[in-house]
């Protein structure tokens, strides 16, 4: 389907509506990213997703687009929450992805590239003592039951709740770490006994935890409000809900194809399993993927609290000391109802951030002139 789309300008391009698509693609990419192989794919996803009940405006592609389960990775699309004169909007776990709230965080430091130098072994093998990485890896703290459910309730709250993460900390984490309408009861034993091991762990895959310096600047008024500047050390880390998360997607699959079949929901892709939003099956998932996602921002706050460990034994200073404060810590598999132009819709993205402009109340006070940071990893 890569011919039929329209250049609109350099980097948008537009997929005209054809057969049952309800709205047009809208891929944000370029002529060199489009012609490469297997493109086609993840554009026909584009188009596949647009035929889903309820969606508004467009389904879209950010730069990175490539195929995926159901959803192409890069997409973005939004579903009205309430019944139209057209039909109600879905949930569709594929548009999340297994990999709920996999996300970035970003921490700054007060430390620059010199006082690293000649330290970098010991503080990788510190590092690697603190955060355990690879697959199966296993967390060092050990949840009880009541914990873990605190965890799928609360998300990062529950870090900080127990000293793992700085109190300043969660203001600057979406959703303050925390998003509501979390049903523990909708994680399965299994998701829960996969999850209780892993809290505080990378895994495997393109997860990572990674050392990095600020190497040139190029907007110093974002930069300065961001408390970054040249040679400066910051820590970036790239992980989600682990075993959890999987399985919570695993488990509520099946629920929601049902679900589409019996509302009469005619997929060109049965991994775009969709259930229309005021259905149970619906309801049940976005609760179980929404606990899912919490126990990814406690996730990344365990993380967080073996780096700034890590860094503050090699430093034998505190990590406060040190100014390893969270820049900030965006998700990018997650759906969420949220208000926008066209209203109350629900929002899938899938390897795709949130990106609010200046004067959003859904982001940090202090970004609010410039607006919400999107982390990319280089």
């Amino acid at each position: 389907m890569r011919d039929q789309l329209k250049k609109v300008n350099n980097y948008t391009f537009e997929l005209p509506k054809s057969g049952n698509m309800r709205v047009p693609g809208k891929i944000y990419s370029s002529d060199n990213l489009l012609s490469h192989p297997g493109m086609s794919s993840a554009v026909k996803q584009v188009a596949d997703v647009a035929t889903l009940p309820g969606i508004v405006d467009s389904s879209m592609a950010m730069p990175d687009i490539h195929w995926g389960y159901g959803f192409p990775i890069g997409g973005v699309a939004a579903f009205r929450t309430e019944k139209s004169k057209e039909d109600v909007g879905v949930i569709s776990p594929g548009g999340v992805g297994f990999d709920i709230n996999c996300g970035v965080r970003l921490i700054r430091s007060n430390i620059q590239e010199r006082d690293v130098l000649g330290k970098q072994k010991e503080l990788v093998d510190k590092l690697y003592s603190n955060v355990p990485a690879g697959l199966g890896s296993k967390g060092k703290i050990r949840l009880s039951d009541r914990d873990l459910d605190s965890v799928l309730s609360t998300g990062a709250q529950w870090a900080s709740d127990n000293g793992y993460i700085w109190n300043n900390d969660l203001e600057y984490f979406e959703e303050n770490g925390c998003i509501d309408g979390a049903l523990p009861e909708q994680v399965s034993d299994f998701a829960r006994k996969r999850g209780k091991k892993q809290l505080g762990s990378l895994g495997s895959g393109n997860h990572f935890l990674e050392v990095q310096k600020v190497e040139e600047i190029f907007d110093e008024r974002a930069a300065k409000v961001f408390g970054l500047y040249e040679n400066q050390v910051v820590v970036m880390m790239h992980t989600g809900s682990r075993g959890c998360g999987h399985q919570v997607c695993q488990d509520h699959l099946a629920c929601v194809l049902k679900a589409g079949e019996r509302e009469g929901i005619d997929l060109p892709d049965k991994q775009l399993a969709s259930a229309p939003l005021d259905t149970v099956e619906a309801r049940n998932y976005l609760g179980g993927m929404s606990a899912a996602a919490n126990f990814a921002w406690a996730n990344r706050s365990l993380v967080t609290h073996g780096t700034r460990k890590a860094f503050s034994e090699i430093f034998g200073v505190d990590s406060e000391d040190l100014g390893m404060s969270t820049l900030y810590d965006v998700s990018h598999n997650i759906a969420k109802v949220e208000k926008h132009k066209s209203g109350e819709v629900c929002v899938h993205r899938k390897g795709a951030t949130r990106a609010f402009g200046p004067d959003s109340l859904d982001i940090p006070s202090k970004y609010r002139e410039i607006g919400q940071p999107v982390i990319v990893p280089g």
